[in-house]
């Protein structure tokens, strides 16, 4: 496995608004999808719903390395998406990261 291949963090954010807010955070969502996209360091940004709870979102990530996310968490995009989540979610957002082991 190339040196390249093991620095990529991968990332599963997942984000439970309340139900009568999903289709509002639905959008503040969709709307950083692209943005993040443009990111020289975004290997990989989806948003995706679940498909039992429509009241779930899941962000699935790739980034090229760890500061790369990390700016990209720190960053105005995130920030400013955070701002407006933060009255729209009945759970704290849990974030996964993994490394590629094989």
């Amino acid at each position: 496995m190339t040196e390249a291949r093991k620095a990529v963090v991968y990332v599963v954010a997942d984000l439970w608004p309340f139900p009568e807010k999903a289709k509002e955070a639905k959008q503040i969502l969709i709307e950083v999808v692209p943005e993040a996209k443009k990111e020289r360091s975004c290997l990989k940004y989806e948003l995706c719903e679940n498909y039992n709870d429509r009241a779930q979102f899941t962000l699935l990530q790739a980034w090229s390395t760890e500061e790369a996310l990390e700016a990209h968490l720190n960053g105005e995009l995130i920030t400013k998406a955070s701002e407006n989540l933060r009255t729209l979610l009945a759970l704290p957002t849990v974030i996964r990261r993994y490394k590629n082991i094989g």
